[in-house]
């Protein structure tokens, strides 16, 4: 039985395809893929894009704001009771969107022969070697400023008890 046989309009997660733990990066992110795949303007022989992205597009806007997203969580559940989170099939036709079915398949690593060295240990080195060498070149900035402030700030003035032989800017004295 679906959402819209029980009472409400049409399922939210179900047309953008996530489950109701979804976080909002989630369904921000099934929106995207989703609204760039079912455009209007991607398919213009399909009669039908225009009504499937206003649905997506509503599915989203009543998703991604808190408020209603709770207020449609809690009509959900009044309607459809606690098992309404396991049947979400979306317009992708992924009816599993919750459990082991609804994960990608793991992509098992290569092990790497033990006498050749692993790329990603080689690029953590290049990358320390590059950090480290931007220290260097920023602390050696530092000492050229601090070098070129002292070289050139301005003597100061002279008194009576300054010695003759010391740099000293005079003071003009009125007459």
């Amino acid at each position: 039985m679906s959402a819209g046989a029980r009472g409400l309009p049409f399922d939210a997660y179900a047309v953008l395809g996530v489950g109701p733990s979804a976080t909002s990066d989630e369904i921000h992110h099934a929106y995207r893929m989703l609204a760039r795949r079912f455009h209007p303007d991607a398919d213009r022989t399909d009669p039908l894009a225009a009504a499937r992205f206003a649905e997506l597009t509503e599915a989203y806007d009543l998703l991604v704001d808190v408020d209603r997203r709770r207020s449609y969580d809690l009509r959900r559940a009044a309607v459809a009771g606690p098992r309404a989170a396991r049947v979400a099939p979306g317009p992708t036709g992924n009816t599993a969107v919750r459990g082991p079915a609804a994960r990608p398949p793991v992509r098992r690593r290569e092990t790497a022969v033990a006498s050749e060295p692993r790329h990603e240990d080689t690029h953590d080195e290049f990358r320390l070697l590059v950090f480290l060498a931007k220290v260097v070149v920023g602390v050696v900035i530092v000492i050229v400023l601090a070098a070129l402030l002292l070289a050139f700030r301005p003597p100061p003035p002279c008194r009576a008890d300054t010695p003759v032989n010391a740099p000293c800017t005079p003071t003009a004295t009125p007459p």
